[in-house]
């Protein structure tokens, strides 16, 4: 089904501005989430948005624009978002660009021009500054203060939005294909190639797709404490408090048998009866803990727990449960270069320095190789 938007020219009561042409779009554009349907965009896409009059009637003075948006909605929303009672009812969305937060009673919308006043808002809805609310087109207003008294025609219609004062915006389309939204990219934008189309849609949420930046804490190739005698090194000793001083140390990877190895550690004095369990201690610094994310990267051989601060985050290739000296790993690695990844919950950092603890297991007494190292990576939000 082609997704079309029509051009809306006329003005409202009382409007002095000029209208604006909020974007155009042309030719074939897929929204974030979809990546299985094609939609074609050849229509203009157009909203007027009205001017204001003050007390005394003077249409001479400049227009005022609407303190909202209608930022987002969907006229068909057959399997996209459930409303508080399950259903999937049409909704509109809209946001405050503001700094100041904007109370929604006496505000109206409609979804016929001829009836600006078609559904008045009460109560205590308000937006927030940056804030969104998602209103319900179900025609059924008894369901709440954000159910609004009229549907949206999936085959095209109007979306209006009108302040208490009469100041108000216009969206006229056309059919939109089913679980399709039309939405304002960025929020609350006026400009050319303003309108587009989101599967599923964002309500409640920015229209501005998320961007970030890695932030690298730990790097590979960083040194590491090593406890290589074959025997634990004592209880605690996956603890940031715990004495490492009488470790010896070297630059990841570390280990023995493969030509990528920096730091050589011991596997006892017998080459067919090697230690089982080597144990690693490093440390790095987060100097902001508001990341997204955090990602560790483990390359072991042959399997490994780590450690952060104390707590397990990580297990690969080992078997549930305790773990001894004389634990083998699950199976031999299958890489001895790669960096197995790991998601790891952000509350688990902390400000300053962090203590990573991680003791490798052989998966056989006799294997010709041992490798480790560890990287983190933290994820920042740059745009939202």
């Amino acid at each position: 089904m082609l997704l079309l938007l029509f051009a809306c020219s006329e003005r409202f009561e009382g409007d002095t501005a000029d209208t604006q042409i909020v974007g155009t779009d042309s030719g074939d554009t897929d929204s974030d989430t979809n990546t299985d349907t094609d939609v074609d965009t050849d229509t203009d896409v157009d909203t007027d948005t009205a001017g204001d009059t003050d007390t005394a009637g003077d249409t001479d003075t400049a227009p005022v624009p609407l303190e909202l948006c209608i930022n987002e909605f969907m006229p068909d929303n057959e399997a996209a978002v459930q409303d508080e009672t399950l259903a999937y009812p049409d909704w509109i969305e809209l946001h405050n660009p503001g700094d100041t937060t904007v109370l929604l009673d006496g505000w109206t919308l409609t979804d016929f021009r001829e009836e600006p006043g078609k559904h008045v808002l009460t109560g205590a809805l308000a937006i927030e500054p940056g804030g969104f609310q998602v209103l319900w087109a179900d025609g059924i207003p008894e369901n709440g203060s954000s159910h609004l008294a009229f549907r949206l025609a999936s085959d095209g219609g109007e979306v209006g939005l009108y302040a208490p004062d009469g100041r108000g915006s216009l969206v006229t389309y056309g059919a939109v294909a089913a679980d399709f939204s039309v939405a304002r990219v960025p929020d609350c934008c006026t400009g050319e190639g303003c309108l587009g189309f989101d599967f599923r849609g964002t309500p409640g949420e920015t229209n501005v797709e998320p961007v970030y930046e890695d932030v690298p804490l730990l790097a590979a190739g960083s040194t590491w404490k090593y406890w290589d005698s074959g025997a634990s090194p004592g209880a605690g000793w996956e603890q940031a408090t715990f004495d490492d001083t009488a470790w010896a140390s070297g630059a990841g990877p570390l280990g023995y048998g493969d030509t990528h190895i920096v730091t050589t550690v011991s596997y006892g004095a017998d080459y067919y009866n090697k230690y089982v369990t080597t144990w690693f201690r490093g440390t790095f610094d987060v100097a902001d803990t508001e990341l997204a994310s955090v990602t560790l990267g483990l390359l072991r051989d042959d399997g490994a727990v780590v450690y952060l601060n104390g707590v397990e985050v990580a297990r690969d290739n080992l078997p549930d449960g305790a773990l001894t000296d004389a634990t083998f790993a699950s199976a031999s690695a299958a890489s001895e270069t790669a960096y197995g990844e790991f998601d790891i919950d952000v509350t688990a950092l902390v400000a300053g320095t962090n203590t990573l603890a991680v003791e490798l297991h052989q998966a056989t007494i006799d294997s010709s190789d041992l490798g480790f190292d560890v990287t983190v990576t933290g994820s920042r939000l740059v745009v939202k």
